[in-house]
């Protein structure tokens, strides 16, 4: 099968080459990658010069480069291009309009005209939040909250209009919070960690008392996995886990085992639209297509920190001018 994986150099997507590179070789993989600021070709560097996955620098709202990839003989794309810091979208949000709702719209018509499968990914971020005692369903009335989670949801409505009223053979998964190796650090692991590592301080939100969900990255692919060996066109599947955690909890797991004090959380004013809490079922899914996540929480968080602290480098190199001025705006006040 020949796949093209749109933001296959991002955090996700760069998880999922390295998995499928490894565990699936008769896949031939295309990353489609514009490399913006969360983007890092040298993320993939290894798999291109061994020639197990060919690279094409291109943009999803350009139907012309978008044409071009898929006429080399592509049978499925796994869409995780996207722009998806909710922070960056309350500030951007015509980036986000532009990329998560247009580019997704050019991909659909693209891979309609060529009878191509379109695995797309989504967000649990497109209910909203949560009531304590509730856990939302594939069923469940989108009510997002935030730019980012707004043009999400506008592109699941797109999507699922394109497969009624066009055939298009396309499966949308709602995945929890995700952690793993290869996250830029505008989120909030690998951001605490650069930070705490420094001995520099950490902001949280709030109160911190908001709830996640959380599932590790090598769950994550081993669900995906599954979904390209059975797409089901038309289908939408919350990719969920029991590992709902609450910020501050996060936060103090993460000074303790970087060895810093807790004096270095500082509580900030909280971001517009916060949503307290994202629980979904992701019972569908699992029924489907029997899998189960394989870490709990304390091992995922324990993976993930072990991966930066021996990586040290990859942190480093993303202390780009960009991002230095992004944590000056969002962080300087600490």
């Amino acid at each position: 099968m020949n796949i093209l994986i749109t933001g296959g150099c991002g955090f996700l997507g760069t998880n999922l080459v390295h998995f499928l590179a490894e565990n699936r070789p008769e896949y031939h993989l295309t990353v489609f990658d514009l490399l913006t600021y969360a983007g890092t070709k040298s993320n993939i560097k290894r798999l291109i010069s061994e020639k197990r996955v060919t690279f094409v620098h291109g943009d999803i709202c350009e139907p012309g480069q978008v044409s071009s990839a898929l006429d080399s003989g592509i049978d499925m794309v796994i869409n995780l291009a996207a722009e998806t810091h909710v922070d960056r979208s309350i500030m951007y949000p015509a980036d986000f309009i532009r990329t998560n709702i247009y580019g997704v719209q050019v991909l659909a018509e693209q891979c309609r005209s060529r009878s191509i499968s379109l695995l797309h990914m989504s967000t649990d971020e497109v209910y909203g939040s949560s009531d304590d005692d509730e856990s939302f369903t594939e069923e469940t009335l989108l009510q997002p909250s935030s730019p980012y989670s707004a043009s999400k949801a506008a592109a699941d409505l797109l999507l699922m209009a394109a497969h009624k009223t066009h055939g298009l053979d396309v499966m949308i998964i709602r995945p929890v919070n995700n952690m793993g190796p290869y996250q830029y650090p505008e989120k909030i692991i690998p951001l605490f960690i650069d930070r705490l590592s420094m001995g520099l301080p950490v902001p949280v939100y709030g109160d911190g008392m908001q709830i996640r969900t959380w599932l590790h990255t090598e769950d994550f692919c081993y669900a995906m996995e599954l979904a390209i060996d059975n797409l089901v066109a038309g289908g939408i599947f919350n990719l969920s886990s029991k590992n709902e955690v609450r910020n501050i909890e996060l936060v103090k797991k993460l000074v303790a085992m970087l060895e810093q004090s807790e004096d270095l959380i500082r509580f900030v004013d909280d971001r517009p639209g916060h949503d307290r809490k994202y629980s979904t079922d992701g019972s569908k899914f699992m029924n489907q297509y029997g899998w189960m996540p394989r870490f709990d929480f304390d091992k995922a968080l324990k993976k993930t920190v072990d991966w930066y602290r021996a990586n040290p480098d990859w942190l480093k190199k993303h202390h780009t001018k960009e991002f230095e001025e992004y944590c000056r705006k969002q962080y300087g006040s600490l």
